[in-house]
């Protein structure tokens, strides 16, 4: 049975953080603290600013996340790499997350530590039935990213990788909705994250 472990699955009202962000001139980036432990899961907050970063992208240039305020929902998903079979499971769900209506306001991006051919094995490891995964791979070497949002794994064997994390942000660039499973074997169903999905209001 589910939950016998941390996980954190919210769901908050979205009209008046809109409006807290708008009024407090709500900043992605250094601002949300690089001091702050590595390790402390409540350190992205629903309601709060998803810390901005800018990483390589798998193929080639960069990807900043910030570039999609005003523009584009985001969903973004950090696994553990190529290696872990969970987590192949949930990236080759993930290519049926998204309808035609909801792929052209939202951006899918994945995370991980691994390098340019440990992401190239994951799309392999995932695309085993034909279907490639539409959705943005990005690399995290230095789990700098990983550590900002508080979701490093200091007990796995393997250096540097995160607790299994999914993020719903809003157009805002606000976090709506969230899930970080310290127990590795569990993910959030792509129902569960279209919960949080659906529920931003159309043109936010």
């Amino acid at each position: 049975m589910r939950r016998n472990f941390t996980t954190l699955a919210l769901l908050v009202p979205l009209l008046s953080a809109s409006a807290a962000a708008a009024q407090n001139g709500v900043r992605l980036g250094p601002a949300d603290g690089h001091d702050l432990s590595p390790t402390e899961v409540d350190r992205v907050a629903v309601g709060t600013a998803a810390p901005d970063f800018t990483l390589a992208k798998y193929g080639g240039g960069t990807v900043t996340l910030s570039s999609f305020r005003g523009s584009r929902n985001v969903v973004l998903v950090f696994y553990r790499g190529f290696w872990c079979p969970y987590c192949m499971r949930q990236l080759a769900d993930l290519r049926k997350l998204l309808d035609s209506e909801l792929r052209k306001q939202t951006e899918l991006i994945v995370v991980s530590i691994d390098d340019e051919t440990g992401t190239r094995r994951t799309i392999s490891n995932i695309s085993k039935d034909g279907v490639q995964p539409d959705f943005t791979f990005l690399s995290d070497p230095d789990h700098s990213v990983i550590d900002r949002y508080g979701i490093l794994n200091v007990e796995a064997s393997r250096r540097g990788i995160p607790h299994p994390a999914t993020y719903v942000i809003d157009r805002a660039g606000v976090v709506r909705w969230r899930d970080v499973e310290t127990d590795y074997t569990i993910r959030p169903s792509n129902d569960a994250i279209l919960e949080g999905l659906k529920s931003l209001p159309a043109g936010n």
